[in-house]
């Protein structure tokens, strides 16, 4: 029985302080190939420590600091719905929603069941190669998160139980372990080699082209084509501003006034926000996650690096002319909703009627009230004055007697009062 999944996808993977850019491609062959919106979640142990849900101490046998973070993805997730884990050094080939749509919820979880038995002593860089039953089963897991034997699945069962138990799935009956074909698990090194084309994900188990002494495994090619495709497509930098907007920077600092917060934008981002500006960051169009970082430094970036100042708004018209090309070339609806809002505030930004109205309707689309709320509210402060008033002191317009009387009452929203 095929399982409903929802918008979007989730997907978590496994990170690693050595392996940064490994993650990073593996994250951009996800982004590449998906038909729909899904969202990628780096496992990052040192996070997952600071917020008081992965406690283990360190194993000396551990490959990977992802090796036992991986069984948290049903209390990540909620305990609701279908979620993905997959290792960093997976390149995927084909659509993860078209590997989404075998989830079947008869099983708590499903996975390529290899028998895999690897002759190496030593993989990757130098790490001892393991041997035990259903290896590799757990480097690619769909999780039935909501699957009432999944509830066992705590942070604590996770804490404390063995690498056995948890790799073989040993809180499930094997009857709750759904197999997938191994086309979404082909393990270089182990794996036949398909005849036609190349399998829908490689798994560089036993190391990648990333590690001098992997550089000419099986499919290496299509790893160094994919890691080049990312760097040209804005590669670290651009990564570095898209995950701190969604990962690092919390939601409700990015609409409030805060000097601290202002300053370490510009420390961080002062200079992309320079190359965007002058239009060097075209090559960051290639995917939507590229263009929405693009937008977010020249339409959100700019209104806390320069508070206050004309230079707050000076960018916004570019902000705009891209926003209006990604909207037409369709980068808006291949993100998750909370990512695609961004698309749009250059419009409810904008002091065009014709903005402000498009902001409305694309608003209306989504399912967040909060926001369609405030492009009305936007539209309807800019239809009362033909222009936003809390930006008068900045932009050194004069201010009419009605438009102070609304900056200064109480009832006026905070996004409508100049902030300094």
């Amino acid at each position: 029985m095929t399982s409903e999944i929802p918008e979007p996808f989730r997907i978590f993977v496994g990170w690693d302080s050595r392996e940064d850019l490994v993650y990073q491609v593996c994250r951009h062959s996800l982004h590449a190939r998906a038909s729909g919106p899904i969202t990628v979640s780096p496992l990052r142990q040192n996070a997952l420590r600071e917020n008081g849900v992965y406690s283990r101490e360190v194993d000396a046998l551990a490959s990977t600091e992802f090796t036992f973070t991986r069984f948290l993805v049903p209390h990540l997730a909620g305990y609701e719905g279908w979620a993905l884990f997959c290792d960093c050094d997976f390149l995927w080939q084909d659509d993860v929603l078209e590997l989404a749509r075998l989830a079947d919820d008869r099983y708590a979880v499903m996975c390529v069941q290899h028998d895999h038995h690897p002759p190496e002593e030593k993989k990757m860089d130098g790490q001892l190669q393991t041997q035990y039953p259903r290896k590799n089963w757990s480097s690619m897991v769909l999780y039935n998160c909501g699957h009432p034997a999944n509830a066992v699945l705590t942070p604590e069962l996770v804490n404390s139980e063995s690498g056995l138990f948890l790799h073989r799935f040993a809180w499930l009956d094997d009857a709750l372990v759904g197999s997938i074909p191994e086309t979404w698990n082909w393990l270089e090194g182990w794996s036949t080699s398909p005849k036609n084309g190349s399998p829908g994900v490689v798994h560089f188990t036993r190391g990648g082209p990333w590690f001098e002494n992997w550089k000419h495994v099986e499919y290496a090619d299509l790893w160094q084509a994919e890691c080049e495709s990312w760097r040209t497509a804005g590669g670290d930098e651009m990564c570095k501003v898209f995950d701190f907007w969604f990962e690092e920077c919390a939601q409700e600092d990015r609409f409030r006034g805060d000097a601290k917060f202002d300053s370490m934008l510009r420390d961080r981002f002062l200079d992309a926000h320079t190359r965007a500006n002058n239009g060097e960051l075209a090559s960051w169009r290639a995917t939507p996650q590229g263009r929405l970082s693009e937008i977010i430094l020249l339409d959100q970036f700019s209104r806390n690096m320069f508070r206050g100042v004309p230079k707050a708004f000076a960018s916004d018209a570019l902000a705009r002319k891209l926003a209006k090309e990604a909207i037409e070339a369709g980068a808006d609806k291949a993100v998750p909703q909370e990512q695609r809002l961004f698309f749009y505030l250059p419009l409810e930004h904008s002091e065009n009627a014709e903005d402000q109205d498009r902001s409305v309707e694309f608003f209306s689309t989504l399912d967040n009230e909060r926001s369609r709320n405030a492009a009305v509210a936007h539209r309807e402060v800019f239809t009362r004055f033909g222009r936003f008033p809390a930006r008068n002191d900045a932009l050194g317009r004069e201010t009419t007697e009605e438009e102070a009387t609304f900056l200064a009452h109480p009832d006026t929203p905070l996004w409508s009062r100049p902030r300094t």
